[in-house]
């Protein structure tokens, strides 16, 4: 049986999954998106919450995050968000698009000839494809709440 320390030291790691499956979206995690990652823990608190966060967040961007995590995610999103006061539950949304957007375009890939600048640009079809899971997700909550 996990401690609670353990079991708060889970949860911030949970927080960061949905970064952690943008970074591995295209099959692969480059360094800047590894470091992209630890910079959102680091200022969401993860480096606070002890060495299980830090070492789960670690192990997930050197080897993809079990499925088992990512539904467990999935799973805890909608009580939060909807146990939380509507507006800084927005906020959170916001941010955590916005974070993962951030952590997509950190691709070190050249920039295409050719290719339009827009909010898209640096980010692969399977990195748009999880971004739009994750709006997804968390629009079918603004609609319940």
């Amino acid at each position: 049986m996990p401690t609670r320390q353990e079991e708060i030291e889970r949860l911030a790691a949970l927080a960061l999954a949905p970064l952690v499956e943008v970074a591995w979206a295209d099959g692969a995690v480059t360094e800047a998106e590894r470091q992209g990652v630890m910079e959102a823990a680091k200022a969401i608190g993860v480096e606070q919450h002890g060495e299980f966060a830090r070492t789960t967040l670690r192990r997930w961007l050197h080897e993809a995050p079990p499925t088992e995590a990512l539904e467990a995610w999935r799973a805890l999103l909608a009580p939060t968000l909807s146990e939380s006061e509507a507006r800084s539950a927005r906020k959170a949304e916001r941010k955590l698009l916005d974070e993962a957007r951030r952590i997509a375009k950190m691709d070190e890939r050249p920039f295409e000839d050719g290719a339009s600048i827009d909010a898209r640009a640096g980010i692969t079809n399977e990195e748009q494809r999880v971004l739009d899971e994750l709006a997804a997700a968390l629009a079918r909550l603004d609609g319940e709440a």
